[in-house]
């Protein structure tokens, strides 16, 4: 099972150094095409996005979805490169996305 990076371009750069692949994406409509073609893919276990574009309303939503309905891939949203933290602790992201409470 692979890994797969959707941000910004030092973002993804910085990923492939160490062997993920990815795409970089400008726009939200950019990274919104990637997790498409993210999601067609059967060999991911795990999708990187940047909260660049992951905290915009329109993706957020459809995250939340997917994490809601598939159980693969993992969708992580990390700060992008050139953005600041969100406020959102680890063990609430774990707890939402796997339905318990830690």
């Amino acid at each position: 099972m692979l890994g797969y990076i959707i941000g910004d371009a030092d973002m993804v750069t910085g990923f492939r150094l160490v062997g993920v692949e990815g795409v970089e994406a400008t726009s939200v409509e950019e990274a919104n095409q990637a997790l498409d073609k993210a999601l067609a893919r059967n060999d991911l276990a795990i999708v990187v996005i940047s909260e660049e574009f992951s905290t915009q309303q329109q993706l957020h939503e459809r995250i939340e979805k997917i994490r809601r309905e598939r159980r693969e891939p993992l969708i992580v949203e990390v700060p992008g490169s050139k953005g600041k933290p969100s406020e959102t602790r680890m063990s609430d992201l774990i707890s939402k996305t796997l339905g318990v409470r830690i």
